[in-house]
């Protein structure tokens, strides 16, 4: 008997994609608002996929195998989402509808409670009117960090809902108080 767990790459790479395509699609990508709710969903994905193929002569799967496979989606996700999402703003810039309006951030950088070392240091990062490679990398590192904390929650959310459990494995109710039982107050 094969006492092996299946490998946890295709399930997170699928689940990656969902989460990276549908975070970087314009309109879609709202979504995220509530709670980011497209990367959970990549993590819901990934553990009901992994889950599907796990034998049911294993013990159950633990919640830290399902943030590790959660952790693999979050990864997986946040380079998907940038790769999907630069090009995608390069477009918008093309079309000039990326990006915030340089002209309101140069009537916020009037500000005199912003030093002028911030004032200078935002001008340069948004000088060339377009995406810099910091800007790209700022976005990697976020897509990576969120990408993979919410679909980490969503992988073990995944599992504690979808996961089959042996028959008989419900704990049993809460008895009721047992013994003498104390005297009713007056």
């Amino acid at each position: 008997m094969n006492q092996q767990k299946p490998p946890m790459l295709i399930p997170a790479l699928i689940g990656g994609v969902f989460l990276g395509v549908t975070s970087a699609l314009p309109l879609v990508e709202f979504i995220n608002c509530a709670c980011c709710a497209l990367v959970l969903g990549g993590g819901v994905i990934a553990s009901v996929l992994y889950l599907r193929d796990y034998p049911d002569f294993l013990p159950p799967m633990s919640y830290g195998d399902a943030a590790v496979l959660g952790l693999l989606t979050g990864v997986f996700g946040g380079v998907i989402w940038t790769m999907v999402d630069v090009p995608l703003e390069l477009f918008k810039l093309q079309l000039g509808m990326g990006m915030a309006d340089l002209s309101e951030l140069s009537d916020l950088l009037d500000d005199p409670s912003i030093p002028p070392a911030a004032r200078e240091a935002f001008e340069r990062f948004f000088a060339s009117g377009g995406l810099t490679i910091g800007m790209i990398i700022l976005s990697l590192i976020l897509n990576l960090f969120f990408g993979a904390l919410f679909a980490m929650i969503g992988a073990i959310i995944g599992v504690a809902i979808f996961q089959k459990r042996p028959a008989g494995s419900v704990p049993p109710a809460v008895p009721g108080p047992t013994g003498p039982q104390p005297p009713p107050m007056a």
